[in-house]
């Protein structure tokens, strides 16, 4: 578990190099979320998460808004699978600034924990398959989508700083990091999405609940795979694990 910070630099520096050969744009923003688990017995479980996003410069307006529904059945050693439903909704913006575009997709995603006294590590490997409205112009949508199928892998972990290890009312320093490849057949010639470094703290609001808060690094490239978004995100999650 040491080796995290290694792990994370073998994520990111080959997209230090990668960003030197396309168009840089830089934006920051604010990301808000809450996400609930709910355990109703050994074996079965509820999802439900959402996220509110600003546009750039943090408090310009909000940029995104996505839901997430689904169900979760738990394994022997508590690791468990989860798959469902999601909607996002992308507000007015550049090229559809009098109309907000629809996006749907289904999810599936194995997540598995390796938790110590003096460590947490969670690690989920996600497929997304989205349908994105298109767009005729800044009023109209085109009535048709496009489609993009997304691996996802994140690694996230927790140190504690208390003494007493992990506890309630107790500060943790949180690191993680999520890289996004596509995997459709029918893309052109690229596979790298996005990658998503995150550092920040983990507040135990009581033996099961957090408020995971930091700062969030985002290298996205765009479909054309000509210019690579560099976002700087404010970010904050309440997490809820209810029947645990």
């Amino acid at each position: 578990m040491k080796y995290l910070f290694f792990w994370i630099l073998l994520f990111v520096s080959p997209l230090v190099s990668f960003a030197q050969s396309k168009q840089v744009v830089h934006e920051q923003q604010v990301w808000s979320g809450y996400n609930a688990n709910i355990k109703f017995n050994s074996r079965w479980g509820l999802w439900l998460d959402g996220e509110l996003h600003t546009s750039e410069n943090y408090f310009n307006n909000f940029s995104q808004f996505t839901l997430r529904f689904a169900g979760t059945y738990f394994l022997k050693n508590s690791n468990k699978f989860t798959a469902g439903y999601g909607f996002s909704d992308y507000f007015p913006a550049e090229g559809h600034q009098k109309i907000s575009i629809p996006e749907h997709f289904l999810w599936q995603q194995f997540q598995w924990f390796n938790n110590a006294t003096k460590y947490k590590l969670m690690q989920w490997v996600r497929l997304e398959q989205k349908w994105k409205e298109n767009v005729l112009n800044d009023s109209t949508v085109a009535h048709s989508n496009t489609n993009t199928d997304k691996l996802r892998y994140n690694i996230f972990y927790q140190i504690p700083l208390s003494k007493q290890g992990f506890h309630a009312k107790s500060l943790s320093l949180a690191m993680g990091d999520e890289l996004y490849l596509y995997y459709s057949p029918t893309l052109s010639n690229h596979v790298f999405d996005q990658n998503r470094v995150f550092i920040g703290f983990s507040y135990a609001v009581n033996k099961h609940d957090n408020f995971v808060f930091g700062y969030l690094n985002i290298q996205q490239q765009n479909p054309t795979a000509t210019t690579l978004k560099i976002s700087s995100v404010i970010k904050a999650t309440l997490f809820l694990n209810l029947g645990y």
